[in-house]
């Protein structure tokens, strides 16, 4: 009877043991589910996290280089002291620009009156890059909306020079580096 009672016992002990071992297995099942999927949330918050750091990066150049562009814009666009210079603005900056001939026509209009003669020199007219505040606003799809506040000292043979605010509003495509469209409004 000794021996029945030791062997319920250890029988019941046996089972007791692999009832826990069963139970353990199923909670370390468990807990390597969590782990796993952890883990893969871990790698897709570091995915993510580069990827929105590219994109701001990738703005952040865009946005400097647009506004860097329409000021270097401003300086070519504004400086001249000749019918000669005034013919010539284009050229040093033609690489940055992707208008539109309607949009080139109106910025780069020959200065002439309508007998053909030259408004620049027969007036003596002289225009000088001062200075220049640029400003962006949010890219959409791949244009980025782009101001610059410009500052032009202007003169004639007949007028002392005169400071001139003037504000440059341009369309900047990232994917060509390019200015699409800009647009001249006088502030005074």
């Amino acid at each position: 009877m000794k021996s029945k009672i030791i062997y319920i016992v250890v029988g019941v002990l046996a089972f007791g043991v692999l009832l826990v071992m069963t139970y353990n297995g199923q909670q370390r099942a468990k807990i390597n589910a969590v782990q796993t999927a952890m883990k893969k949330l871990d790698k897709q918050q570091v995915a993510t996290t580069q990827a929105a750091k590219e994109l701001e990066t990738n703005y952040n150049e865009a946005d400097e280089k647009a506004k860097s562009s329409l000021i270097e814009f401003a300086k070519y666009y504004y400086t001249f002291v000749s019918q000669h210079d005034y013919d010539a603005r284009y050229q040093p900056i033609s690489y940055k620009l992707q208008l539109s001939d309607e949009n080139k026509k109106q910025l780069f209009s020959d200065g002439r009156d309508d007998t053909g003669g030259s408004k620049i020199d027969n007036l003596g007219i002289r225009s000088v890059y001062d200075s220049a505040v640029g400003y962006t606003s949010e890219k959409q799809d791949k244009v980025i909306e782009t101001l610059a506040t410009v500052v032009i000292r202007v003169s004639s043979d007949n007028t002392k020079t005169v400071k001139q605010a003037v504000l440059l509003h341009g369309w900047y495509d990232t994917k060509l580096n390019k200015f699409v469209s800009i647009k001249v409004n006088d502030l005074q």
